[in-house]
């Protein structure tokens, strides 16, 4: 929607896009083409298409016409539409796949579905609606109440089939609310690795979007990297708008006057109602004798009250006389008429007590009531907003059902009912929960080897992936276990006679495996040959080897003693000169346990918290939060070119299966595990290997 169209107050979208082409070869397609209708009276809603495929091949080019031009067509058809957004969203996604399966089947050239990230987006009245293949960069970030952002990644919320169905290549939509303040961006997925560089996010919470996309634009021109960049920034925002007239004096006048007479006529009839109680007709006398006159409702209750406690009674008027004249002078002050005026007061103070005691019990009970009933429709407003943000933020979600069970933990259950009504929702708050968590329990997990009994949990440590076979380090015989993955034949290679101190960690080089001990000397171990020999490795201020990882020709040490990850570059014999890789950081990693690296260097603290740093800087990525929460960690892996990081959870006997965006995939759990301490995976045959106590075991990864 945009602000030509859009009347003052409401909400609107201000769309930039960012294209920098600086590729010396035409290697991949990457656009954003968005839908909208033309014109000063813009209406409907837009449709974006975000493609980057990593192909030129003219059977690539034909995919994105085929998308584009049915994406322009269903809107145009869908645009007169009286439905929900979601509904239209539908519509649109099932004729783009209808479209892309007759495209596939007059099409003899085949598609590699791996090379292609396509996403269609539909903003509206408010609302987001994507689907999508493959991955994109993209960043949402929501704004809070107190002015600050959350960051979320929208696109990797989206569930997508491990296998493409050509019948239906877009297999899933998510939607959401989108408010005012609101930023999304997304675009080709070279900007993950340059997001800090640019300041994408400090940029989009900080500035206007034209303003945000002309910096980030220029900042890439400067750097002058040989690709083409290409994103689309979308901002919620607000038409500006204008005061509302006072009304009108006369209408003012007319409304204060019907307040008055109305006011009037309420006062006349409460005095026509109250009247026989407060001025009581008079004596009525018929029959010439006075009749006393009839008082009804409390002040007549008053009446029979004080006769029945003076045992009022007709005398004698001479007895009364004589009496009268006996002890002149000394009578007393509590005559029978002060006696009955006394009693009367009594009895009416103690009705008012009784009275106003059975309204402030019933006050008391009925605000009870509704602060229950308050509190109680807070916690399923919380519950039934946790199951929309499950689609886009399942870390926002959990986070709203922690809030909901606080409310829920407030409530008394004094009754069946209320009982049973607070069980009802926690049991809905417990089925998302569980969904949430991700769970997949193994029986009984494939073991692949295992040290001999006897021997001390710990002996068995840092499992890697070199040349076909699984490598580990046996610290009970100072040796490495070398274990064939297709024929399952396992050696040793014997290091014993080369050092005497223990092994801390393991990493595959280029030719051999290099092994780091705990007196900071480096091995290398030929597991072909057996052959083991000592690597230079250049002097400086490290003083502990808590893990190494090698990685483009460089070696990194994890030295958690002195709070630094040091970097080695290759030489003849080894490795040299010493360089401190943390240039600043806001995370000490005196507590450090394992370290892992892509294009970024990921290292895990013993507290479970995971610290990612890219050019020698940390960047804001953080896991969400899982169920139960992650409080003790021992390993992590991840690779370059791989899509998740695993975590080895030995407290809670579990592995951790997030997407480098953060969000979790899998918990796994089995009653055979003792605690898992280290692990390694193979995506491409979607194999995760764990060592836990002195076992390793095979999982699946999803």
């Amino acid at each position: 929607m945009d602000s030509q169209s859009a009347k003052p107050g409401e909400q609107i979208f201000r769309i930039t896009d960012i294209e920098v082409a600086m590729s010396q070869i035409d290697d991949k397609i990457v656009g954003i083409f968005r839908f909208e209708s033309s014109g000063p009276m813009k209406r409907g809603p837009i449709l974006l298409v975000l493609a980057e495929i990593n192909g030129t091949g003219y059977v690539y080019d034909k995919l994105i016409d085929t998308v584009n031009a049915e994406a322009e067509r269903s809107r145009n058809l869908t645009i007169e539409v009286d439905a929900d957004p979601v509904t239209r969203f539908e519509k649109i996604v099932q004729n783009l796949n209808d479209a892309v399966a007759r495209f596939l089947e007059s099409e003899p050239t085949p598609i590699n579905w791996s090379r292609v990230n396509i996403y269609v987006v539909e903003l509206s009245e408010g609302h987001l609606c994507l689907a999508g293949l493959g991955q994109l960069m993209n960043m949402f970030m929501q704004k809070q109440a107190d002015g600050s952002f959350k960051t979320y990644d929208l696109f990797g919320s989206l569930e997508q089939p491990v296998d493409v169905n050509t019948k239906k290549i877009f297999a899933s939509i998510i939607c959401g609310d989108v408010k005012i303040g609101d930023v999304l961006i997304a675009g080709s997925r070279n900007l993950d690795r340059l997001r800090n560089e640019l300041r994408i996010r400090e940029r989009l919470t900080t500035l206007p979007p034209v303003t945000a996309s002309l910096e980030i634009r220029q900042d890439l021109e400067r750097q002058a990297i040989p690709d083409d960049f290409v994103a689309v920034i979308v901002a919620a925002m607000a038409a500006e708008s204008h005061k509302l007239p006072p009304l009108p004096v006369s209408a003012t006048k007319d409304k204060s006057t019907a307040s008055i007479q109305k006011l009037r006529q309420t006062e006349a009839s409460t005095t026509r109602q109250l009247a026989p109680t407060i001025a009581p007709r008079n004596a009525d006398t018929t029959k010439g004798e006075p009749r006393a006159p009839f008082v009804g409702g409390p002040l007549g209750l008053l009446m029979r009250l004080r006769r029945l406690v003076s045992n009022e009674r007709v005398r004698d008027v001479a007895a009364l006389s004589s009496l009268r004249g006996m002890n002149a002078g000394f009578g007393t002050l509590l005559s029978k008429k002060r006696k009955s005026l006394l009693i009367g007061i009594v009895s009416l103070a103690f009705l008012i007590l009784v009275i106003g005691s059975i309204v402030k019990y019933s006050q008391t009970v009925a605000a009870e009531r509704a602060a229950w009933n308050s509190t109680f429709d807070g916690a399923r407003g919380m519950i039934e907003r946790a199951q929309g943000e499950s689609v886009y933020s399942e870390d926002k979600a959990r986070k709203t059902l922690q809030d909901a069970d606080g409310l829920l933990a407030k409530l008394d259950v004094d009754t069946n009912e209320r009982k049973q009504a607070v069980e009802r929702l926690r049991s809905e708050a417990s089925g998302l929960k569980e969904k949430l968590r991700r769970l997949i329990t193994i029986a009984t997990p494939t073991q692949l080897f295992a040290l001999p009994s006897g021997i001390a949990d710990g002996a068995l440590r840092s499992p890697v992936i070199s040349k076909g076979s699984l490598v580990m380090a046996d610290r009970s015989s100072k040796s490495l276990v070398v274990l064939n993955i297709q024929s399952r034949d396992v050696k040793k290679v014997s290091f014993a006679s080369s050092s005497t101190a223990d092994v801390t960690s393991i990493t595959p080089g280029r030719e051999s495996v290099i092994v780091g001990l705990d007196d900071g000397k480096l091995l290398a171990a030929n597991v072909a040959s057996g052959d083991v020999s000592r690597l230079s490795l250049g002097a400086g201020k490290a003083q502990a080897m808590t893990d190494i990882t090698y990685y483009a020709n460089r070696l990194y040490r994890l030295d958690a003693t002195g709070g630094q990850i040091w970097r080695y570059p290759s030489a003849s014999g080894g490795f040299g000169a010493e360089q401190a890789y943390l240039q600043a950081a806001s995370t000490n990693l005196n507590d450090a346990v394992s370290l892992a690296i892509d294009s970024n260097v990921y290292a895990l603290k013993s507290n479970g918290q995971v610290a990612r740093f890219y050019a020698g800087g940390q960047d804001g990525f953080s896991l969400p939060t899982v169920d139960p929460p992650l409080q003790r960690a021992d390993g992590i892996w991840t690779v370059a070119d791989g899509q998740y990081v695993a975590i080895a959870d030995s407290q809670n006997k579990r592995v951790l299966l997030f997407t480098k965006e953060g969000r979790l995939v899998a918990q796994y759990v089995s009653p055979v595990f003792k605690g898992p301490t280290d692990l390694v995976a193979d995506e491409l045959t979607k194999k995760l290997y764990v060592v836990d106590g002195n076992a390793l075991y095979e999982l699946s990864l999803p």
